[in-house]
């Protein structure tokens, strides 16, 4: 946004695989931890869930067994997928604010 006429040869085929193989890389590890930690608890009871999509919570109200230590991985990895977005959308929006005020015109900010 703040340098449009250099969009494209910024946002390269090379910048576009690398920003979609980082966010591989990043949630990869993180949901192997979860999956790790499912796997370690030991269940009982009915092993049915009613729900269409088999997300963590409805799982680990299957658990026998104290789940702090998926609950406060959950929490760390919720917090990290929420803080780190709004935090560089805030950032990119600070800096378009500062591009736009330092704009010479009234015309050009516009």
């Amino acid at each position: 946004i703040c340098l449009p006429l250099r969009y494209m040869t910024i946002m390269s085929q090379r910048m576009q695989i690398g920003l979609v193989a980082s966010s591989f890389i990043i949630s990869l590890p993180m949901q192997l931890v979860q999956i790790a930690l499912i796997f370690s608890l030991p269940f009982c009871g009915p092993n049915e869930i009613d729900h269409f999509f088999c997300d963590i919570p409805p799982i680990l109200s299957l658990a026998c067994a104290d789940l702090y230590a998926n609950e406060l991985a959950i929490y760390i990895e919720d917090t990290m997928f929420v803080l780190v977005p709004f935090v560089v959308i805030l950032a990119s929006y600070i800096y378009i604010t500062r591009t736009i005020l330092h704009m010479p015109s009234a015309t050009g900010r516009q």
